[in-house]
């Protein structure tokens, strides 16, 4: 008998669908847990499946009862092996999937098909001291064709078995940073009970926004100067700049803005022709991106409605790290393709097929695709739009038009540039004009470029010159696409594909694309992170955290990066599991002992030890804020609400306006005309009363 796990009930329910296994047999007494029973390839066959992660690495009292208080002289915990463990609210689901695995011959794991799922099922199989001889299914989308052929070509265990590997090595990685480096930030760096997350990923994450954002307050604006020309030639009038660039010294600029009068020689014209060639297909991240670009979604949605078009059957894995097509794919490509153009929605962009561009490395590279090929709409083509709901509908289009996008043409572009001698300083003004949209047909076209008007070399034009000052601006705070953005180049800004494509290849970011939404919005759960609008900036919390924690490896987005490269080496069979894992414990271990015995402030968000700043009384938090402990007894009026002007405030705010008597700049305050403003919260200690200070406007 073979035994088929899937990881979840809506995965079973699929695979069932595809193998015509039948109807679902449910648990007798729990209905959610349930299996099918059918036969596979002339063998009887059991399909079971769990929910999510059915056991996890177990917790450091499981390796003594030393470990069960946070005794700074007792950890780290740093095991000689990893146990697992049942999770307790999945221990029903564990019993019956292990009375189906102790009567079977073979399995399969049929687990979602990324280093997660691998993980899933090797900690089922240990913690059932399970040594049955199993092979792996590959499922690349849900449709009955791929999951058909996924299970006719079944992957040997060792085909995956350093996939699995790195699953593990990810595990204990994230286990022993997380519960001995928050074991020693909270005991060492808080002063009450408030506990400090530490995470391999979301502490670099929170330093890459806290790093940002100190940029920006420490911003000196600093004035700059330009030099324009506007020139008048027979066809129209025209734009340059200063070819030097601009000046820092004003009396500099002014002093060539003396010499800059009479007319301007046209030096040079030059006409570059120029290709831009399609975009690349959506990964996990990409896709998250341009989501909250171009639709406004959080990452929360994105991830949401990404899941739903994957169960749905209308998009392939949604959590691939790969931009580009095996030449396999090619056939499903163009069946897909021809599907989508009889839709009414996207029938404007179909061209007749000899006319399509022939498919090349710029999008089928087998070479640059991971376990996974990009994100693409499947060969399941809705027979109308109706079938979607309106935000699946939007996200499909996204899908759609990046696909159509492969069988366009480059768009073609002439660049124009022209140097204008006036008294010899030099002038440059540029042009751009769209000779062929190519692909730009697809998506909207981009914004108009200046468009010059006809100028010949050595002609001769009036001109009127003009200085223009400018200040220096700080950098932008980052949104959620920016941030994911971010994290998939390991911090780095790189506006270039190519350097950004290099970096995804070389698998340096943050994260993986299966996770780097999810450790954003722990960020935000945790509060050390919040939004105003669209902008993140870190909070009270999050910032005392970077700026106290002794350990600035533990902050580097490059040092993140590079074990995030060594665990992708793992699973491609290219370094030692083991060697990482011993590597990662050492780390673990000086950091440890770095944060353990530093001398550093404390952060606090208790009110144990916090008085009425009016009578003295102990201060006591309610559902609806703080208040004095005295308020029957004295009468005491003191007291600080949850929200104050539509924005909620924070414990650490809170408790800065008590001891400090105020708080740092809050964000996002709305006026009764629902206008927003910034202002610090001050606490008058005599009589109570909150009040607003706006932060001084820089003068220019």
């Amino acid at each position: 008998m073979v035994v088929i796990y899937a990881e979840k009930a809506s995965l079973a329910k699929e695979i069932a669908s595809a193998l015509h296994a039948g109807k679902r047999i449910a648990h007798p007494k729990e209905p959610t847990i349930g299996h099918y029973e059918f036969i596979f390839k002339g063998e009887k066959a059991i399909l079971c499946h769990g929910v999510g992660h059915l056991c996890e690495l177990a917790n450091a009292k499981s390796y003594g009862e030393q470990y069960a208080k946070w005794d700074l002289n007792v950890y780290p915990c740093i095991p000689q092996e990893y146990k697992i463990a049942v999770k307790d609210k999945t221990k029903t689901f564990f019993e019956y999937v292990k009375s189906f695995f102790d009567k079977a011959d073979w399995l399969i794991n049929a687990t979602d098909p990324d280093r997660e799922g691998e993980l899933i099922f090797a900690y089922i199989y240990e913690a059932m001291n399970c040594t049955k001889p199993w092979k792996r299914v590959w499922i690349e989308d849900l449709t009955p064709q791929k999951i058909q052929y996924a299970f006719a070509h079944l992957k040997e265990s060792g085909e995956v078995i350093n996939i699995q590997k790195a699953g593990r090595a990810r595990g204990i990685a994230d286990w022993i940073c997380g519960i001995n480096l928050t074991i020693a930030a909270t005991k060492k760096l808080s002063s009450s009970k408030d506990m400090l997350s530490i995470g391999r990923v979301q502490t670099p994450v929170l330093a890459m926004v806290v790093e940002r954002e100190k940029k920006i307050l420490n911003h000196i604006k600093t004035p700059f100067w330009k030099l324009f020309a506007k020139f008048t030639a027979p066809t129209g009038e025209f734009i340059a700049e200063y070819e030097k660039g601009q000046f820092d010294n004003e009396s500099e600029a002014k002093q060539i803005l003396a010499s800059c009068t009479g007319n301007g020689i046209v030096k040079s014209k030059t006409i570059k022709k120029k290709s831009v060639s399609q975009p690349l297909l959506f990964n996990a991240t990409q896709l998250q991106a341009t989501a909250g670009k171009k639709l406004g979604w959080d990452l929360k949605k994105t991830v949401k409605i990404m899941q739903e078009l994957y169960e749905h059957k209308f998009m392939s894995y949604p959590r691939t790290s790969s931009e580009h097509l095996t030449v396999a794919m090619q056939p499903e490509v163009t069946t897909t393709l021809k599907k989508l153009f009889q839709l009414p929605e996207y029938s404007q962009y179909a061209i007749p097929e000899e006319q399509w561009q022939a498919y090349s490395k710029r999008h089928f590279d087998d070479s640059k695709v991971d376990s996974h090929p990009a994100i693409i709409p499947t060969m399941n083509v809705p027979s109308s739009l109706s079938e979607l709901s309106e935000d699946e509908k939007l996200l499909y289009d996204l899908l759609v038009k990046s696909l159509i996008r492969v069988v366009y043409p480059k768009a073609q572009l002439e660049d124009t540039t022209v140097i204008i001698d006036v008294n010899a300083n030099n002038f440059k003004a540029t042009g751009s004009i769209i000779t062929d949209n190519g692909w730009y047909a697809v998506d909207a076209i981009p914004e108009k470029k200046a468009v010059l008007p006809q100028i010949n070399e050595g002609e001769s034009y009036p001109g009127k010159y003009e200085l223009k000052q400018g200040f220096t601006e700080p950098p932008k705070r980052y949104t959620e696409p920016d941030l994911i953005t971010a994290m998939e180049t390991a911090g780095k800004n790189l506006e270039d594909e190519e350097a950004r494509t290099l970096m995804k290849l070389e698998n340096k970011g943050l994260g993986t694309a299966a996770t780097r939404a999810a450790t954003i919005n722990a960020l935000f759960a945790r509060e050390y992170i919040a939004k105003k609008g669209k902008t993140i900036y870190p909070t009270e919390k999050g910032i005392f955290i970077i700026d106290n924690l002794p350990v600035a490896e533990l902050k580097s987005a490059e040092l993140t990066g590079e074990w995030e490269k060594r665990l992708h080496d793992i699973s491609e069979g290219k370094e030692e599991y083991q060697k990482f894992v011993e590597d990662i414990e050492q780390t673990v271990r000086s950091w440890y002992e770095t944060i353990a015995h530093s001398n550093t402030e404390t952060y606090s968000s208790s009110t144990e030890q916090l008085s009425c700043p009016l009578c003295g009384a102990k201060v006591i938090k309610g559902k609806f804020g703080y208040f004095c402990s005295a308020k029957k007894e004295k009468g005491c009026k003191f007291s600080i609400p949850t929200e104050i002007c539509g924005k909620k405030i924070s414990d650490t705010q809170a408790l800065r306006l008590i001891e400090k008597g105020k708080t740092t700049l809050i964000k996002g305050f709305k006026s009764k005309a629902g206008k927003e403003f910034d202002a610090v919260l001050k606490l008058d200690k005599t009589t109570g009363k909150i009040e607003f200070e706006f932060p001084k406007k820089k003068k220019n």
